[in-house]
């Protein structure tokens, strides 16, 4: 069933498209806010209990950060998704050209060790709207491994991490 986000007659044949955008008419998300960015693996595949896999993931993530000088806040990687806090700060980038490079240098590293997509094709963002919200943020992506038991506290999680967050009391 489709509901009112869809067009109720195909076109082009079976295809629907989505007539309501999820992002917010007239934001201009290049300006130098920040995001809540999930990536998920294809077909919520638990790949990165792969050991080889995470720490390939997390290298190439630190890389990107480093060539392009996005503010990446905090992040962790679990077995089947990446969450990150991430600002685009004085980049001349959008978080959708981002993304893109992690996902696709991210992806040749992956097929070092496996085949196929790693990534489904899209990402999902939240814009930090004030304080409350990034300091929230930072608290669920910290805690997000202890949920799902993966270790007792978010310190201990090896794929974790808080490139630039002492930049927010700067």
């Amino acid at each position: 069933m489709f509901y009112n986000l869809y067009v109720t007659k195909p076109i082009a044949g079976d295809f629907y498209f989505r007539r309501n955008s999820l992002r917010l008419r007239g934001f201009d998300y290049a300006s130098s806010r920040s995001h809540f960015v999930t990536i998920v693996a294809e077909n919520r595949k638990r790949v990165f209990t792969d050991l080889r896999i995470a720490a390939a993931t997390i290298e190439t993530l630190l890389e990107v950060h480093k060539k392009f000088g996005f503010n990446l806040y905090c992040y962790t990687l679990m077995p089947d998704h990446f969450h990150g806090l991430i600002g685009i700060g004085q980049t001349e980038m959008t978080l959708g050209r981002i993304c893109g490079h992690f996902k696709s240098l991210s992806t040749r590293r992956f097929w070092e060790f496996g085949e196929g997509r790693l990534w489904q094709r899209q990402f999902f963002d939240h814009v930090i709207r004030n304080e409350v919200d990034f300091w929230e943020t930072i608290e669920y992506i910290r805690e997000n491994p202890v949920k799902k038991d993966l270790c007792k506290s978010w310190e201990d999680w090896e794929y974790y991490g808080e490139p630039d967050l002492q930049k927010f009391f700067e």
